[in-house]
Order: C-alpha cells, then sequence, then structure tokens
C-alpha cells in the first residue's frame, strides 16, 4: 500500500465514523421538529376553543343578554350554570395543557441546541484526531524512510566486506577441521599411527581393473600397475581413462591413499576417484561423483575447478586419499601434502574407485596402491 492509499484509508475512516454520528444527530433534531410542530397545532386547537367560548357574548348587546338572562329566568338557571361551569373547567384544562406545551416546547428546544452544540464539538475533536493521524502517519513514513536508506547502506557494507570475511572464514573452517580430524582418528583408534598400514590392507592387492579400461589404454607389467596411452592409430583429444579394481573400503576410519608416478607425460594427466557410471571417454573431475588433480594447476569437484594448485611434471609422485571419517580429499605431491581445506567427497564413499585419464598417446603412469607411500598417511 503506498503512502496516499495509507492517508486516504484515514481519512475514509474518520470521515465514516462522522457520517455515522452525524445521521443520528439530525434524527433526533427532526424528531424534536416535528414535536414543536406537533405542541404549536394542539396550542391551535385550544385557541380555536377559546374562540368558541366567547359565542356566548352577543355581538347585539345588552338585549340578547337580556334575552338569554330572562330565558335562562325561565328554565330556571340550572342547565345553563352547569354548562357554563363546564367550559370554565375546560378552559382551565386547555390553559394548562397550553402550559404545559409550551414548557415541553423550551425543554425541546434546549435539547436541541445542546444536541447541535455537541454535534460541532464532536466534529471539531473528530478533525483535531484526523489531523493527529495524519501527523503520525507522516512522521512514521518518514522513519521508514530513513530506516530503508540506512538498511541499504549496511547492506551495501556487507555486500563490500564479505568476500575478504568469506576468505577469512574459510582458513579458520579449514583449521578448525585439521584439528578436529587428528582429534577424532586419535580417539576413534589411540594405536592409529602405528598400524596405519594395517588400516590400509585389502583382502587382494590393488591393481588397475582390464574390463574398465578404455580400449586406447594398455596394462602393461603382470601386476597391472602401469598405464600407456597408445601411440598406434588415429587419436582425438577426449580423455582415457581407467579404474582400479577395488573402490575404497566402507570402514568408517582410517586413511585410504594410493599414489601415482609420472613416467612420461606430453600435456595433461588427472589422478583422482571416481564411481562407475563415469564413461571411459571422460576426465576424472569433470563428471558428477568424481574428484582429481591435474597437471594443469587444478583440482576438481564434481565438475567445478579449484585453480592455483602446484604444477607437476615428469618423475613426480602424486598422491591421492580420502579420510574416511571425515571424508576429506588428500592430495599430495612428492611426499607433500597440498591444501584441501574445503575439498570433501559425497557420500557413498564405497563407490568411489581410484581413477586416472590420461590425453596423449604416449602417457605414461604407474601406480602405488601400498602399503609403502612417498607421503606417510600416519601424518595426516
Amino acid at each position: 500500500m503506498s503512502s496516499s492509499d495509507s492517508t486516504n484509508g484515514f481519512k475514509n475512516n474518520d470521515q465514516h465514523q462522522q457520517q455515522e454520528s452525524v445521521p443520528d444527530s439530525d434524527k433526533v433534531i427532526r424528531q424534536l421538529r416535528a414535536k414543536i410542530a406537533e405542541l404549536e397545532a394542539a396550542n391551535l386547537r385550544m385557541s380555536s376553543s377559546t374562540a368558541s367560548f366567547d359565542v356566548f357574548s352577543s355581538p347585539n348587546g345588552d338585549e340578547e343578554n337580556d334575552s338569554f338572562v330572562g330565558q335562562n329566568e325561565q328554565n330556571g338557571g340550572g342547565e345553563n350554570d352547569k354548562r357554563i361551569e363546564q367550559l370554565e373547567k375546560r378552559m382551565l384544562q386547555t390553559e394548562n395543557n397550553h402550559q404545559q406545551l409550551l414548557t415541553e416546547n423550551n425543554s425541546m428546544r434546549e435539547k436541541m441546541a445542546q444536541m447541535e452544540k455537541e454535534q460541532r464539538k464532536m466534529a471539531e475533536q473528530q478533525k483535531n484526531d484526523l489531523m493527529n493521524l495524519c501527523a503520525k502517519f507522516e512522521a512514521l513514513k518518514q522513519k521508514r524512510t530513513s530506516d530503508s536508506e540506512q538498511m541499504n547502506t549496511a547492506r551495501e557494507e556487507i555486500k563490500h566486506a564479505f568476500p575478504s570475511k568469506f576468505a577469512a572464514m574459510e582458513n579458520i573452517v579449514g583449521v578448525l577441521k585439521d584439528r578436529f580430524e587428528n582429534e577424532l582418528l586419535n580417539a576413534v583408534h589411540p594405536n592409529f599411527r602405528c598400524n596405519i598400514a594395517e588400516v590400509f590392507s585389502n583382502p587382494e592387492q590393488n591393481c588397475w581393473d582390464a574390463n574398465a579400461c578404455h580400449n586406447d589404454l594398455t596394462l602393461l607389467g603382470g601386476d597391472c600397475l602401469i598405464v600407456r596411452y597408445k601411440t598406434e592409430g588415429n587419436h582425438s583429444w577426449p580423455w582415457r581413462s581407467v579404474f582400479a579394481k577395488c573402490a575404497i573400503p566402507s570402514i568408517r576410519f582410517g586413511i585410504f591413499y594410493y599414489e601415482v608416478k609420472i613416467m612420461n607425460l606430453k600435456n595433461y594427466i588427472r589422478i583422482g576417484f571416481a564411481t562407475k557410471k563415469m564413461p571411459l571417454d571422460k576426465g576424472v573431475g569433470e563428471w558428477s561423483a568424481t574428484y582429481s588433480y591435474d597437471n594443469n594447476t587444478n583440482f576438481f569437484c564434481c565438475g567445478t575447478r579449484i585453480g592455483w594448485k602446484p604444477r607437476f611434471y615428469r618423475d613426480d609422485v602424486i598422491g591421492c586419499g580420502v579420510n574416511l571419517v571425515t571424508g576429506r580429499i588428500i592430495f599430495t605431491k612428492n611426499g607433500q601434502r597440498q591444501d584441501t581445506a574445503n575439498l570433501f567427497v559425497s557420500p557413498p564413499i564405497d563407490q568411489l574407485f581410484p581413477c586416472v585419464s590420461l590425453l596423449d598417446p604416449g602417457d605414461l603412469i604407474e601406480a602405488n596402491f601400498g602399503p609403502i607411500f612417498k607421503f606417510n598417511p600416519a601424518n595426516v
């Protein structure tokens, strides 16, 4: 509702209340005036009765009076005396009624004058009330405008200050998560640092899965740990990917971790985790529920790029792991842990497999699924 509509609302309500009170006063005044007219008509009727009584005074003078007296005397005077007495009573009663009507008329006029006075006073009071309401509304309108301006100013300040504050909060959250992970891991498994190798042991040694490998990739060695992008034939730009046989275990403590040595590299290689829903001609990290570290200074999380990470080259060893308690991803380079403070996998974790993606013919990597690594997971 606009300010003009609100003001009109106040005016309409007050005018409506005034209109409701005025018809009641007008109705009473009309009733009083009708009563006065009725009293005046009754007064007129009494005057007529008095005139009829004067008929007994004859205009012909003493002769008719004498004649009437004579007749009266002849009739014994009794009947005329009775009539005169009745007429006198009627005149007295009429006079009393007339006085009473005059008194009521005066009283009615006084009441009408008093009501008109009260009506004028009420109208004046309503006018003052309406002016006060309008003044209050105007003050509220000005206050609202002032509050709105202050709110807009505060919003702009927050908008400009938010990025720096958000970055500071992210750093604090990362530190707290690291502290929480260490405390929780020690609480869950007191001898965790001593027995970390036992926690990671699988029923069978993990390796690359020939049934989940792109046709342009070749698995070398009897243990199927080396992957090579074939050099023969025509090759297009898309990625070529391979999955490990064993997924991340379903246990909820410890660290799952593996490493990849870069033996030959032309352009880009990605190392990480993915579900087997990802097509083999896609790069790990760019698909949903996939995560990776590539040598173009990027981490990838479900298609989201997180840039400005250390680049890696030939002969570097890249590690990839998951904290099974918190779901936080771990990336390492040559035994040095990288910053992954805000990088987490989404459940279910046990549907994620180690995965690498090669881009160019001649690319060559070798995997190490443990238990001895260049990076010590016990230091997490």
